[in-house]
């Protein structure tokens, strides 16, 4: 198998390639005056699997593009299977219609994955799986799901959360926390989100738990805005937890979500390296890895 480290994913491309003993081939890539991407794959990849790594964030359009090219450059020089790694996969919280007339911007992406010549997609915690069986019936391409919640939670216990209490921002991400307590050796919940009628203004309670003088973890799979995860650890410092730690796998960051969530009271924030950031001090480089294994 060959590995191509996209421009969006070059540290964690080469970490993978390490883990499989795999040959890392460089991409040239550059932006052309009016906006326009230009890739070139370095090696010749016919008659080989090629493993292609790009996250797609941030700047979800461009890093979309990218791999969309990378694939169907490597389709066209001959490659036996094109496999794209996407750590974080933009648009895939588009994955229905609200509204009549709404692109179904999931459907749309892989679609154009598909045409480009892609037969495998490896994703790690996509924001809603069940929905990936339907893309399958679909398509020809076949996704695969994995999670970086045990890792993030392994990495916690090392830092003194063992027995902490795991939490989801609410009951539709309560499987986050449960695969965290699996680790951690604590119980799991979820918040209960209540809004006050006249004010407007939103709490969050932890359903059924005692915290005041315990550790908790509040695991998500995406911390965008920041607004949902700094509510979390409010209600918890607020129901006199001791300490906190903000957990994801996917940190968007937008919009200050950091100082949101430091404010809010966080003692420890933590993601994976499906974006890089400040505080990606897990790598998903050996769950990709062995995934990769089983293609």
């Amino acid at each position: 198998m060959i590995v191509v480290p996209g421009p969006a994913s070059v540290g964690l491309g080469g970490r993978i390639a390490a883990q499989l003993s795999a040959t890392a081939v460089p991409v040239d890539h550059r932006t052309f005056p009016d906006g326009e991407s230009y890739i070139r794959l370095n090696s010749d990849v016919k008659g080989e699997d090629v493993a292609i790594v790009q996250t797609t964030a941030p700047d979800p359009d461009r890093k979309l593009m990218q791999l969309l090219l990378m694939a169907a450059a490597a389709t066209d020089a001959g490659a036996r299977s094109v496999i794209a790694v996407v750590p974080y996969l933009a648009y895939s919280r588009q994955d229905r219609r609200f509204l009549s007339g709404e692109a179904l911007s999931l459907d749309t992406v892989v679609r154009l994955l598909e045409a480009a010549g892609v037969s495998e997609l490896v994703v790690v915690d996509v924001h809603n799986e069940p929905f990936l069986r339907t893309i399958e019936a679909r398509h020809r391409v076949r996704v695969r799901n994995v999670s970086a919640i045990p890792l993030l939670a392994e990495h916690l216990k090392g830092e003194g959360y063992g027995g902490a209490l795991s939490l989801s921002p609410d009951q539709g991400a309560i499987h986050h926390a449960e695969a965290s307590a699996r680790v951690l050796g604590g119980p799991s919940s979820f918040f209960e989100k209540s809004r006050d009628r006249k004010t407007g203004e939103v709490t969050m309670k932890a359903k059924d738990l005692d915290i005041s003088g315990k550790r908790a973890v509040v695991f998500d799979d995406i911390i965008s805005s920041g607004g949902t995860m700094a509510l979390a650890v409010a209600a918890l410092k607020t129901q006199g937890a001791e300490r906190v730690a903000a957990a994801c796998t996917h940190a968007l960051f937008i919009g200050g979500a950091e100082e949101k969530i430091r404010k809010a009271g966080a003692d420890r924030i933590l993601s994976s390296d499906t974006v890089e950031t400040p505080f990606s001090d897990v790598t998903v480089a050996g769950l990709i890895a062995a995934e990769l294994r089983k293609l």
